[in-house]
């Protein structure tokens, strides 16, 4: 037994397609030839691989199984294929790499690291902004793999990380003056600090009362910047802002719910199914094969 790769391209293009004619005009090959191929297949394997149903060819369940096992083997050869023209185009290999500003830096350009380490001919194309769309991303800059805290059901999407976002306030503010529990009607009479970005065709914002006073900043820095001058509070990444809490320049309003909120992060793919090794290996550094961890 001797078949090819080549013969189950064509194999799977008739199923894709629906029809010899289709598939034939998708490889850009006279029908004859598709004919031949699929009859190479099924003549060497003594069973039918698909069968007709009006026009449209469909696999028999022989055909889906040998098919499904065959699928990886022929996404594999592609993806070599591909990286094999990027080096002997230029010597490298692209990805680009979108990522929501609230995720941790350090966390991040770890997992960049590691990737060239084990890839050195991997060329990275990285883009920081806040509220990060991974429809617009993927639209518009180009992006291979998004991190983004806004997901969508258009594309392979992986949580892998939960941001605790603490309502803090500088230990003079006002907020913080008095033992009492703080109420909505305490906070939207103060200043609030909210991140805001254009990740997308629409700017967003953090969540906020209709009736707040706010100052609108671009940056995680910013905002910290502004809370610990005084003159606001904020909901702040804890993990940005631990050295201050833990030395009592930043304190946690006494609010009864909402004090701290869970912001999730999701690794998302734009096509799973023609992913690089150098691709894969990346989105497993960033979490795509760990449970969701929450710092």
């Amino acid at each position: 037994m001797n078949t090819t790769l080549d013969e189950w391209e064509v194999l799977e293009a008739v199923i894709q397609m629906g029809s010899f004619a289709a598939a034939a005009a998708k490889m850009n090959r006279s029908q004859s030839t598709i004919s031949y191929a699929v009859s190479r297949l099924q003549e060497q394997f003594k069973i039918p691989l698909f069968e007709l149903k009006g026009r449209k060819a469909q696999l028999t369940e022989a055909g889906k199984a040998l098919l499904a096992d065959v699928e990886p083997i022929l996404a594999g050869f592609r993806a070599l294929e591909q990286r094999a023209s990027a080096l002997g185009a230029g010597g490298k290999t692209e990805i680009r790499l979108s990522v929501d500003s609230i995720f941790p830096d350090r966390r991040l350009f770890a997992a960049l690291a590691d990737l060239t380490r084990s890839y050195p001919h991997v060329h990275l194309q990285l883009r920081q902004t806040m509220f990060l769309s991974s429809v617009h991303e993927f639209a518009s800059s180009g992006a291979d793999l998004c991190i983004s805290g806004l997901p969508t059901r258009e594309y392979f999407a992986k949580p892998i990380l939960d941001i605790r976002m603490r309502a803090v306030a500088r230990a003079d503010h006002p907020l913080n003056r008095g033992t009492r529990q703080l109420t909505r009607m305490d906070l939207i009479q103060r200043l609030a600090v909210i991140i805001e970005g254009t990740g997308g065709p629409a700017p967003k914002q953090q969540p906020h009362s209709p009736l707040q006073q706010y100052l609108a900043v671009n940056t995680i820095d910013a905002a910290i910047e502004a809370v610990r001058s005084g003159i606001c509070f904020g909901w702040l990444p804890v993990y940005r802002i631990a050295s201050y809490i833990d030395s009592g320049e930043l304190t946690g309003l006494r609010l009864a719910m909402g004090g701290e909120r869970l912001v999730r992060f999701f690794l998302i793919c734009k096509d799973v199914d023609s992913a690089s090794a150098e691709r894969n290996y990346l989105a497993a550094l960033l979490g795509a094969d760990r449970e969701v961890e929450t710092i």
